[in-house]
């Protein structure tokens, strides 16, 4: 009966103290995320606005080079 209540004790206390740097975010990884988020957000912007103006692949419709 000892063991039990030593062991649960014992899984009761690492619950409570935890083990690592825990779940949450801190602030500056939160912001990095973000930033990191937007930065490839930024760069997938070209890409769309020339999909928008199809100019991401040559024009068929005129004889001469376009590009």
């Amino acid at each position: 009966m000892r063991k039990f209540l030593l062991l649960g004790m014992l899984i009761g206390l690492s619950g409570v103290v935890g083990c690592g740097n825990g779940v949450a975010n801190t602030h500056a990884e939160r912001m990095n995320t973000y930033r990191e988020t937007m930065d490839m957000d930024m760069r997938q912007l070209v890409d769309d606005w020339d999909m928008i103006w199809l100019a991401d692949r040559q024009y068929r419709l005129t004889r001469w080079q376009t590009r």
